[in-house]
């Protein structure tokens, strides 16, 4: 399943902020505490002093390069760091954040323990803090990919979106692949069977008791609230949005069936 991992970059060897001013992807040394780093895993990249933030949301496109393909080397700094390294992984940049959003104060608040001195995954209340930052951030970078329903609802406010509505809670979303997987429920089909590593983690989550039914904020089980549909499906459960479809109603309608 897709990770989440924090890196840090010290700024007097490295001007990622130079890099990213010039350049969508760079190569980044892939140290051995990222061994299970996968294709399509996020990358949050931590700067040193005196940012001592969160700056840049990335993801991974490519891991265990045996060497650098991207020409950055006027953003090298010093050079016995980054050149040469050994495995390398490919980042595309996805979005800068405002460097007041994830300091290390606010992280050390919310589960960071030490300092950032190397690569980690992040887990538990520091990943449900960080994804509650971001996902804002994601949701209007990747809307495509996290669209649902007509409303959004975030923390129990109703915000019009013009026909869209993006998954409101990134960590939600995560553990519901997590325990579900990413097929469809309704008729099987596998973004990533299908396409290959751009389908990878690919799906939409659909919420069994629809928002805009509610209209509150409530505590939602990712194990038995939410359910990975195909867009197909998913906008065929809401064809009638008075009164959606249960997954069994849409089985029961589809014509054609594998053999």
């Amino acid at each position: 399943m897709m990770k989440y991992w924090i890196i840090p970059c010290n700024v007097k060897d490295y001007d990622v902020i130079g890099a990213f001013n010039k350049l969508s992807e760079i190569d980044w040394k892939q140290s051995n505490n990222m061994k299970s780093a996968a294709v399509g895993d996020m990358v949050l990249i931590y700067l040193s002093r005196p940012y001592s933030c969160i700056k840049y949301i990335c993801k991974i496109k490519e891991v265990n390069k045996p060497k650098s393909t991207i020409e950055d080397s006027d953003y090298i700094m010093k050079g016995d760091n980054y050149v040469n390294y050994g495995n390398y992984m490919q980042l595309e940049l996805l979005e800068s954040i405002n460097e007041l959003l994830l300091t290390h104060e606010n992280l050390k608040l919310n589960g960071l323990k030490g300092n950032i001195q190397g690569p980690r995954s992040l887990k538990d209340n520091l990943l449900s803090f960080v994804l509650e930052k971001i996902s804002p951030i994601l949701n209007n970078t990747n809307k495509d990919e996290f669209e649902l329903e007509n409303i959004e609802y975030k923390e129990g406010k109703v915000q019009v979106k013009y026909g869209i509505k993006f998954e409101r809670n990134h960590y939600l979303r995560q553990k519901a692949i997590e325990i579900h997987g990413t097929s469809c429920k309704v008729c099987g089909f596998n973004f990533e069977k299908m396409y290959g590593n751009i389908g990878k983690n690919f799906i939409e989550i659909h919420h069994i008791k629809p928002m805009y039914t509610i209209r509150k904020k409530i505590s939602v089980n990712p194990e038995t609230d939410l359910i990975p549909l195909c867009s197909n499906c998913h906008k065929m459960i809401h064809r009638k949005k008075a009164k959606p479809l249960t997954l069994e109603e849409l089985k029961s309608k589809i014509l054609i069936k594998e053999e």
